[in-house]
C-alpha cells in the first residue's frame, strides 16, 4: 500500500483574439546592437519526494501485528501533515515491504528500500530479531530507522547506534509497569517466554524488577535463564512446558508471548489447571487474541501497551475516528506506535526543512517532545528510548462488541516507567 499523493495545479492561459477588422501591426523593432536575446525562464525543478521504507509483517509468525502498524502509520501521516501528505513542499512516498518475521528477509528488504527505492527513512518491524538486523543496515547506510513495535531493549541498549530510534516502548517499560503489582501477588515466581530476542529481553526485564523486590524463582534462577522456561515461538503444543511450570509450584506465573500462540497456550493452561494453581500475569494482547484466548484471564491485572478505550485526547480521538471511517474498526495494539512513527518523522522533517541529512534528523529527533495517542512522549537524547505513559489495566471481559475490555488501574507517568540507560559505557552517552 504506497501513499503518494500528488496535487497538480493546472495554470489556464486566456487568449484574447483580435477583432476581424484589426489593423495590421507595426513591424517589430530590431534589438539594439550588442544586446543578447532574452532567454526564457527555466521552469522550477519539482521537489523530490521523500521516500519512507515501511518494514512490516503481512506473513510469518507475527503477521497479526502488521495491519495495526501500517494503518496507524498512514493515519498518523495524514494527521501530522493535515491531510496533504507533504512536508516542506515535498511529497511523502511510502514503500511497504513484508519481512515475514524473518531477519534475513528484513535485511534484504531494508537494503532494497534504500538502494532501489531511494528510502531515506525506515520504520518497523514487529519481530525483535528482525528489528535488530534492520538497525544494523540503517547504521551501515546512515539512514534513520524508527523501530516499532519490536520491544527488545537491546535496540536502544547494548546494540545502540545513533541512527536507530523508537516509536514504541521497550519490554523493560512493560516490566516496570507491572512490577509493583506482581510483587503483591506472591513470593515465588516463574516465567514462560518465547526463545527469541523479544522473549529473552522481556524475561530479563521482569527478573531485574522482581528479584531485587524479594521475588524467589524456584526454576532457572540465574542471570542467563532469569527464572524462565523458554519455548520456540512456533510452539502450538505447550503441554510439556506447562507441566514444567506446574512442577515449579510457584505463586505467580509471568507470561511473555507474541503472535497467535497466545490462544493455544491459554487454552491448554486452562485444561491443565494452571489458572487454579497460580496467579497468571501477562501483557494484554491485540483485540482478536483478547477475544479468543483470554476468557480465563478475566479479572487479571497486566500492562496494556495501548488500548484505544483508555485515552481521551486530540491525537487518540483522531486515530479512533479515522480508523473507524477507513477500516470500519477500532485501532489495535500497535496502531499507536505506527501513529507515533509518522508524527516523529514529520516533526523531524519540518525541523530540517525537508532535508533528509541524517545528522540533521538525529539532532531534530533527540529530545523531541510530541503528543500522541497516549499523551505526551519524549525521545530521551542519550539512548533514543521513547519515554511515554504506560497503562496498568484490569481485564473485565472479552465479550464487549466494541472491544472495551479494560478498566484502567493506573497510568504510569513517562518518568515512572523510564528504563535505565543501557548504552555501552564506551560510548559515553548515559548520564551518570
Amino acid at each position: 500500500m504506497n501513499t503518494h499523493i500528488k496535487k497538480t495545479m493546472l495554470a489556464t492561459t486566456a487568449l484574447v483574439l483580435a477583432a476581424c477588422a484589426a489593423p495590421t501591426p507595426a513591424p517589430t523593432a530590431a534589438p539594439a546592437a550588442g544586446a543578447a536575446p532574452a532567454k526564457p525562464a527555466a521552469p522550477a525543478a519539482p521537489a523530490v519526494a521523500i521516500t519512507i521504507g515501511m518494514l512490516t509483517d503481512r506473513s510469518g509468525a507475527l503477521a497479526i501485528y502488521g495491519p495495526s502498524l501500517e494503518n496507524g502509520f498512514n493515519i498518523g501521516l495524514e494527521y501530522a501533515t493535515k491531510g496533504s501528505n507533504k512536508v516542506a513542499g515535498k511529497d511523502i512516498k511510502v514503500v511497504v515491504k513484508d519481512t515475514a518475521s524473518n531477519p534475513d528477509t528484513g535485511v534484504s528488504l531494508a537494503r532494497e528500500a534504500i538502494e532501489k527505492d531511494g528510502a531515506k527513512l525506515l520504520l518497523g518491524v514487529p519481530a525483535s530479531a528482525v528489528a535488530l538486523a534492520v538497525s544494523g543496515v540503517a547504521k551501515d547506510n546512515k539512514v534513520i530507522y524508527n523501530a516499532c513495535p519490536a520491544a527488545t531493549p537491546d535496540l536502544t541498549g547494548k546494540n545502540f547506534n545513533e541512527y536507530t530510534f523508537r516509536a514504541g516502548r521497550t519490554s523493560i517499560q512493560d516490566a516496570i509497569t507491572m512490577g509493583g503489582a506482581l510483587l503483591g501477588m506472591g513470593k515465588k515466581f516463574i516465567q514462560i517466554a518465547p526463545d527469541n530476542a523479544f522473549g529473552r529481553g522481556s524475561a530479563a526485564g521482569f527478573y531485574a524488577i522482581l528479584k531485587p523486590g524479594g521475588a524467589q524463582f524456584p526454576v532457572n534462577d540465574n542471570d542467563k535463564d532469569v527464572g524462565t522456561i523458554f519455548a520456540p515461538l512456533e510452539t502450538t503444543d505447550f503441554t510439556p512446558y506447562i507441566n514444567r511450570l506446574l512442577d515449579a509450584k510457584a505463586d505467580v506465573l509471568v507470561v511473555t508471548w507474541a503472535g497467535t500462540g497466545f490462544v493455544p497456550m491459554f487454552q491448554q493452561m486452562q485444561q491443565l489447571g494452571a489458572f487454579k494453581s497460580m496467579v497468571v500475569a501477562t501483557g494484554m494482547g491485540d483485540n482478536a487474541s483478547m477475544k479468543s484466548g483470554y476468557s480465563t484471564a478475566t479479572g487479571s491485572v497486566g500492562v496494556s501497551v495501548y488500548h484505544y478505550s483508555l485515552f481521551n485526547n486530540a491525537e487518540n480521538n483522531a486515530l479512533v475516528s479515522a480508523h473507524k471511517a477507513k477500516f470500519n474498526s477500532v485501532p489495535d495494539l500497535f496502531s499507536e506506535c505506527g501513529f507515533n512513527a509518522a508524527v516523529m518523522f514529520v516533526k523531524a522533517l519540518e525541523a530540517t526543512g525537508g532535508d533528509t541529512d541524517p545528522a540533521k534528523l538525529i539532532k531534530a529527533l533527540e529530545g523531541l517532545k510530541f503528543n500522541g495517542p497516549k499523551g505526551e512522549y519524549t525521545v530521551r537524547p542519550e539512548d533514543h528510548v521513547l519515554l511515554q505513559p504506560m497503562p496498568l489495566v484490569k481485564l473485565l471481559n472479552v465479550t464487549d462488541p466494541d472491544f472495551k475490555f479494560f478498566e484502567l488501574v493506573k497510568l504510569l507517568k513517562p518518568e515512572e516507567s523510564a528504563p535505565p540507560c543501557a548504552v555501552p559505557a564506551e560510548l559515553n552517552r548515559c548520564k551518570k
